[in-house]
């Protein structure tokens, strides 16, 4: 395989029950990296303590940053920061809440190899194990009940690859538009008009957060932030065919038909039926926990609040979540 220099860039914000798992999946890879660099998104726990302890205790063969924040940025803001402090020619992004397989950097990366230059990114295989789902609070089985046991592929920032040169060329990820949400999208959107995304079989174990703190406020802002995304991706015609449109505002859909004369009784059956089968996980493993009562409820709100903040996102044209 042809040498190429690769730089990791490693965003957290509040992850201390998970970043140094990530961390040490990552120096155990198979495929060597140029350079890594890790940027506390001014947390409040002890993850920035983490950091520095582990890079203090061990030797690396790769050149490394701590870039510490005393003020929130945006994901695509991180990742820009960090990618003009990189030398490398391929940029890997990676979550803190991710671990890898030993094998995960050599497969994400051989897109690469050779004379294809048309291939600017890289994407990866997201696994959600039950054994990892079972570890979370009531709330974080609740948010991924939908996920648990599946896979999903994509470029989601959570472990993808880009050619720095194609950042370049496309003006690198937006963070005047995209705070917390959004910014995969839109950089997919982009980097498809000049070069080819390359699907991998590189997969990853996502573990989210494993503490106890996650709760239902957490699942309503994390729609909000999402849905706020997707009103600023549709406004800026990052989402074009029907069956994108469909599937980023299925909820907003729903909600729609409520209102639509001879369609709302079609529709509420079908949003009544969806508060359950939304999470039916939570019914078949929890039954014993009250608070699976109000779920059907929980969810049917979710579906105004993703109508709320879809709409926000369209009408404002950039997320401020």
């Amino acid at each position: 395989m042809q040498q190429m220099s690769i730089t990791v860039i490693i965003p957290s914000y509040n992850a201390e029950t998970t970043i140094l798992e990530t961390l040490k999946s990552l120096v155990s890879q198979s495929q060597a990296i140029a350079e890594l660099i890790v940027i506390n998104n001014n947390s409040n726990d002890k993850t920035p303590q983490i950091i520095e302890k582990y890079f203090n205790e061990n030797v690396f063969d790769f050149k490394y940053k701590i870039i510490n924040h005393s003020r929130t940025f945006g994901l695509a803001e991180s990742y820009n920061e960090a990618i003009f402090e990189s030398s490398s020619t391929l940029i890997v992004t990676l979550h803190s809440d991710v671990v890898l397989f030993k094998d995960s950097l050599e497969k994400l990366i051989k897109p690469f190899a050779g004379d294809q230059d048309y291939i600017v990114a890289s994407s990866h295989i997201v696994l959600h194990p039950i054994e990892v789902w079972l570890k979370y609070n009531f709330w974080g089985k609740v948010y991924f009940s939908r996920m648990a046991g599946k896979e999903s592929n994509g470029i989601n920032g959570q472990f993808d690859c880009f050619k720095k040169s194609a950042l370049e060329k496309i003006g690198y990820f937006d963070s005047e538009n995209y705070k917390t949400a959004g910014e995969d999208g839109d950089i997919v959107f982009r980097l498809k008009k000049i070069g080819k995304i390359a699907d991998t079989d590189a997969k990853i174990i996502h573990l989210h957060r494993l503490d106890e703190s996650f709760s239902y406020m957490d699942i309503i802002r994390k729609q909000m932030q999402y849905s706020e995304a997707q009103g600023v991706n549709l406004r800026r015609g990052r989402i074009v065919n029907f069956t994108g449109i469909v599937r980023a505002f299925f909820r907003e859909i729903l909600v729609i038909s409520v209102f639509i004369p001879f369609v709302n009784i079609l529709g509420t059956m079908i949003i009544i039926l969806y508060s359950f089968l939304y999470t039916k996980q939570m019914y078949l493993k929890y039954v014993k926990d009250y608070r699976i009562i109000f779920l059907p409820f929980l969810n049917i709100f979710l579906l105004f609040v993703s109508f709320v903040y879809s709409i926000k996102g369209f009408l404002v044209g950039k997320q401020v979540r």
